[in-house]
């Protein structure tokens, strides 16, 4: 991959320097200008090419990010939050499996939605490009033609880095059978099941085992997430030793976890220190690991400020931040995690009145 990443890096260096030599000043000036621009229309409409591919293939579409603007889908409508985090920026689009009918043809349709996007968007801007040469402004389409190319190649190729694996990689490791197959496929069944509704006391402790053996055995990323599922199905069941083994373990691995999703095991840690063990010294050390982001759900960060304000004696503080938590409860991705998420909550509100 760095022959061929070099190979290609020199001649598209080469056919761009001799392309600029020819350019006009204005052309050059438009591309310095419109660039950014170009760029997250190009991402923009590979994102898109997911979220359609998973409306049609009957996913649940939550959430489209592109850059520093962000739409969620909220309980009846959706609604616009700027992006900070800097993990998303470069676009993701979140479409929950609904169901585990035929789910690995369905998840690789959702896959591939984003480079035969890009590859579409290639095509149309050469057209244009072809009738609008004559004119400055024709180039701005010969610039989106090849940052769609680029798009469509680094999300084509079957890469893994940074704790994601690329579009390609996804649809391959689902087709060619075997363990990834197998792993990709639990990994869905899982998440599904969880966003669907189903709390983390009924997950289906063999297939989360299942999975877990294959991540060690296939060293797959993905596996540091399993520890999250273990976690909370262990508190929902209130076994708090083995809730507490595996938070221990999730992030104890926290460094191979995307720099942005950290927040979240830091704030899964504080939560429980402070609601489960009543350990408010724990609690803050993680919570003051924490930062705020717009794809972490309110109603968690609420929820783990009530139960620390609780654990400091603060009563009418922690009652408005667990009002607030559940008023942000529909708003939960995860149904599952919300379901456990309110019943705690409601627990901690019978205890401050």
């Amino acid at each position: 991959m760095i022959s061929i990443g070099g190979g290609v890096g020199f001649l598209a260096g080469k056919v761009g320097y001799q392309v600029g030599v020819a350019l006009s000043e204005n052309v050059i000036i438009l591309w310095a200008v419109l660039f950014i621009p170009a760029f997250f229309l190009v991402v923009g409409f590979h994102e898109a090419g997911h979220a359609l591919a998973g409306i049609l293939v009957k996913f649940d579409f939550r959430m489209y990010v592109v850059g520093p603007f962000m739409w969620e889908k909220g309980e009846a409508s959706w609604k616009f939050k700027w992006n900070k985090n800097v993990n998303t920026a470069g676009g993701v689009v979140l479409c929950m499996p609904t169901g585990s009918e035929n789910l690995k043809n369905r998840f690789s349709i959702y896959a591939g939605g984003g480079p035969i996007a890009s590859l579409v968007l290639a095509g149309l801007s050469y057209l244009i490009y072809y009738v609008l040469s004559p004119f400055v402004i024709g180039y701005l389409f010969l610039l989106i033609v090849f940052l769609s190319l680029v798009i469509f190649l680094v999300t084509i190729i079957p890469l893994h880095m940074g704790g994601f694996t690329s579009d390609g990689g996804r649809v391959l490791n689902l087709q060619r059978g075997g363990d990834k197959a197998r792993f990709e496929l639990l990994i869905l069944k899982i998440i599904s099941s969880s966003a669907g509704g189903l709390r983390p006391s009924l997950l289906n402790t063999t297939e989360l085992e299942e999975a877990l053996t294959l991540a060690k055995k296939l060293q797959a990323p993905f596996g540091v997430y399993l520890h999250s599922y273990f976690h909370q199905a262990a508190w929902d069941l209130g076994d708090l030793e083995a809730a507490e083994k595996h938070l221990s373990n999730y992030v104890s691995e926290i460094e191979s976890i995307p720099a942005g999703i950290k927040n979240a095991v830091w704030l899964d840690a504080a939560f429980f220190f402070a609601l489960a063990k009543k350990d408010i010294a724990r609690a803050d050390y993680y919570w003051n690991q924490f930062t705020p982001s717009a794809i972490i759900p309110k109603a968690q960060i609420f929820a783990t400020e009530a139960a620390m304000l609780s654990l400091k004696n603060q009563r009418e503080d922690s009652i408005i931040k667990l009002e607030s938590s559940i008023k942000e409860m529909p708003n939960i991705l995860d149904r599952g995690i919300g379901v456990a998420l309110l019943e705690k909550m409601n627990s901690l509100k019978v205890h401050l009145n």
